[in-house]
């Protein structure tokens, strides 16, 4: 007998679903497009938003009780960004400067990831106070720049120069060393899409421990960068101990860690 809880809709409910959902897909390619000044059906976005919908809509599980859109939407918006990225436009509007055209990528990847940039606003994901509560511009505008080199770094350009390279691969490596829980925040954050609250609320912690906890990895990052080699790397502030104990306990080396590993069991192969 199927268990019910892997029970997947009937064709004809699936159907419906899309009908029902197909004016949101489309708002969904429509804020992609925005980002990156494209138009949502001349570019394709609009039929890559619909064959995501529809691939949802045949793997949904209602019985989970997790919401089809919040199901949905992070494969819906990874769909019409691919097909940005494909798209003969934005692929002609960067041919002439391949710089121009990743840093363009880079920033509309980063507003997705920190929404509140697009109203002009330094999100607290990187803002610090000095003594007196006024925000330090300079440290936010730092933070920054570590959090674009860490989105740099995820999409391993495949035209990166060796200078390029070695930066990557210096940031995987200090990530690498971080406690398993740092490395799966800033995995999740910056790998994934993830926003710090939706992390917050997946871990069922206070949204303030996990801004607090990216400020001080960037802060890290940036030290270890600066110093040409890791640094001392940060401990788990309370709040978030219960978290990394349950990961310490599954035997969770970290995702960068992993990466590394696995890195080395290939040049052992070789």
């Amino acid at each position: 007998m199927k268990n019910s809880k892997n029970r997947t809709l009937s064709e004809e409910e699936a159907n419906k679903l899309v009908e029902a959902n197909i004016n949101w897909a489309y708002n969904v390619a429509k804020a992609v497009a925005r980002s990156w000044n494209l138009d949502w059906q001349a570019d394709g976005l609009d039929g890559a938003a619909m064959e995501a919908l529809i691939f949802c809509s045949r793997r949904y599980q209602p019985d989970t009780g997790v919401p089809f859109r919040g199901y949905a939407r992070k494969r819906i918006h990874e769909a019409a960004a691919e097909a940005a990225r494909r798209s003969k436009t934005w692929l002609k509007s960067g041919s002439a400067d391949r710089l121009e055209y990743e840093a363009r990528a880079l920033s509309a990847e980063l507003l997705d990831v920190f929404p509140e940039l697009r109203s002009g606003e330094i999100s607290s994901a990187f803002a610090s106070e000095d003594d007196s509560g006024r925000v330090d511009v300079r440290t936010a505008i730092r933070n920054l720049l570590v959090g674009a080199s860490l989105l740099a770094a995820k999409h391993s350009l495949a035209q990166a120069s060796p200078e390029e390279i070695t930066d990557y691969k210096k940031m995987l490596t200090y990530a690498g060393q971080l406690e398993p829980i740092h490395q799966q925040l800033i995995w999740r954050i910056y790998w994934e899409g993830l926003s710090l609250r939706n992390l917050a609320e997946e871990w069922e912690v206070d949204e303030l421990n996990v801004i607090r906890e990216h400020k001080v990895l960037l802060a890290y990052l940036q030290k270890s960068f600066s110093a040409g080699k890791p640094s001392l790397k940060p401990k788990v502030r309370p709040g978030l101990k219960a978290i990394a104990v349950k990961l310490k306990r599954s035997n969770h080396t970290g995702e960068f860690a992993a990466f590394q590993n696995f890195k080395g069991e290939q040049d052992e192969q070789r």
